[in-house]
């Protein structure tokens, strides 16, 4: 089966819809290559993620125990993904910057979280859960996750 590239802010990647179960998502694009487990808080009480990673279409997805296992986050990091029609892993900080403006994500945030060996950088739009991840000065991730009523509430898209 052809998975649908196309980034939807809020709702999903293509036909896989932010809130599906596992069940649901093996139904649409089949067994990932690799799943992990792992404490999301690093906190001894804190609730389990359990991340989807399927090697061939360079995408990551992720359930919380917190939400009853649904589908809540989407990472992809092949350049055959397209946000809005525009392909822009690849580009610089400020080509993607550009290329995003018109799209009314909300404010953002640009943090250098470089060291002695790489250097990275997260822009982030709060308001629409995206995280965009840079490596020496090119995107490397998209990341997107479901958008919330408030801090507790998921938005499930309909």
């Amino acid at each position: 089966m052809s998975l649908d590239k196309s980034i939807k802010i809020g709702i999903g990647l293509g036909n896989i819809k932010f809130g599906c179960t596992r069940d649901e998502l093996k139904k649409i694009i089949g067994e990932p290559s690799e799943i992990d487990t792992y404490n999301a808080t690093g906190e001894e009480d804190g609730y389990l993620t359990e991340s989807w990673h399927y090697d061939e279409d360079e995408f990551s997805v992720s359930f919380d125990e917190e939400d009853n296992w649904r589908l809540t986050t989407i990472a992809v990091s092949s350049p055959d993904f397209e946000f809005n029609g525009k392909k822009i892993i690849g580009l610089s900080v400020d080509e993607t910057l550009s290329s995003l403006e018109n799209e009314n994500l909300g404010s953002n945030e640009l943090e250098d979280l470089s060291d002695e060996h790489i250097n990275h950088k997260l822009l982030s739009f709060v308001e629409s859960s995206l995280n965009l991840w840079f490596e020496n000065d090119q995107l490397s991730e998209i990341q997107w996750g479901v958008l919330w009523d408030d801090e507790d509430t998921p938005a499930w898209p309909k």
